[in-house]
């Protein structure tokens, strides 16, 4: 498999490696950054350096979507793509984000059929107080606008912006940045913002969503400013998850380890030097196509489930934070 033009990568001596994280400056406000932490609901700081080597962007739906992309030869998404450079982020314009999540939630078949059913039971006990039909009626309105709106949002809408993704899709250069070990992002300032990654904190942070349901987000927070950005948010019953991310993302990061063994990663394995050498050993055990001729429909009904619930019942709290032997007050200060 080829991976178009891309060059052969070369990592720069700033490039993160887990048995290599150089000594860092100490966090001067102790109490300060507690105070922080407490006020943006932080329950728990992920340990740095040592790994379970489970992935998460293994889902049968994006198997599927590699395979169809290699069928095709055609992307399906504008911008950078994640590859053994860069692992792209903060693509969608700002201004779009809050109109994608209303065409998201009238789009959804879920949410249609709870909107109808509020809409329908409401106008049957209008009309059982008022004693009229019309007040039913009015309601029928109301589910007929919904109705619409759900075609609208998840048909001509959906359809233009596939065809037109720049509309709302604009690359300001925003990523982990394998061979450089930095890390850039957009700030609430539509700004941006660039560090190294190890500067920053992994946290799980819990939050109640105006809807009703609990949801955990994995946050990197820089510890020196304060700044940070999500890097995965995920329903409470599937916290567990992650561990996983964060699991897959500092290996991705971390030069000395090999790429995850991804679909959206299987084209570029042969150009990053760690991950050549680790498929040239026969470390992979794996042949070289493994996820462009996968067997979709045994990977969603065995493979994947049995993948999940290695991600599901594996140890995360016995893994040793190495960070904290390079931060010499970070355990004082990180309380969560």
């Amino acid at each position: 498999m080829q991976a178009g033009n891309e060059p052969m990568a070369t990592y720069v001596s700033g490039a993160y490696r887990r048995d290599a994280i150089p000594e860092q400056a100490p966090l001067k406000d102790i109490s300060g950054f507690a105070k922080s932490l407490e006020a943006g609901d932080f329950i728990e700081r992920l340990p740095w350096g040592d790994y379970a080597h489970l992935d998460i962007h293994v889902r049968p739906q994006y198997a599927k979507a590699y395979q169809e992309r290699l069928k095709s030869g055609k992307k399906k998404l504008e911008g950078a793509g994640w590859t053994h450079l860069q692992k792209p982020k903060d693509l969608i314009k700002s201004r779009w984000q809050l109109l994608l999540m209303f065409a998201g939630s009238f789009a959804d078949y879920s949410m249609l059929k709870f909107l109808l059913f509020c809409v329908f039971a409401s106008g049957i006990l209008t009309s059982i107080v008022d004693g009229t039909i019309w007040a039913f009626v009015g309601f029928l309105e109301i589910g007929g606008v919904i109705l619409m709106l759900h075609l609208f949002f998840r048909y001509p809408f959906t359809w233009y912006l596939e065809r037109h993704p720049g509309l709302i899709v604009k690359d300001l250069g925003c990523g982990f940045f394998r061979t450089t070990g930095m890390v850039k992002f957009r700030t609430w300032r539509e700004e941006t913002f660039e560090a190294p990654f190890i500067e920053f904190d992994p946290y799980i942070s819990f939050h109640v969503n105006p809807k009703g349901p609990v949801s955990y987000k994995l946050l990197l927070r820089h510890r020196y400013t304060g700044w940070q950005t999500t890097v995965a948010q995920v329903a409470d019953i599937h916290k567990v998850e992650l561990y996983a991310h964060w699991d897959e993302l500092q290996r991705y990061m971390d030069v000395s380890q090999p790429l995850p063994d991804i679909p959206a990663l299987e084209p570029y394995r042969h150009l990053d030097p760690t991950t050549a050498e680790f498929d040239a050993a026969g470390k992979r055990q794996r042949p070289a196509d493994y996820w462009a001729t996968l067997d979709l429909e045994w990977w969603e009904k065995e493979g994947y489930p049995a993948h999940m619930e290695k991600i599901r019942n594996f140890p995360w709290h016995t893994l040793e934070d190495q960070m904290q032997y390079s931060v010499p007050n970070l355990n004082e200060a990180a309380m969560a």
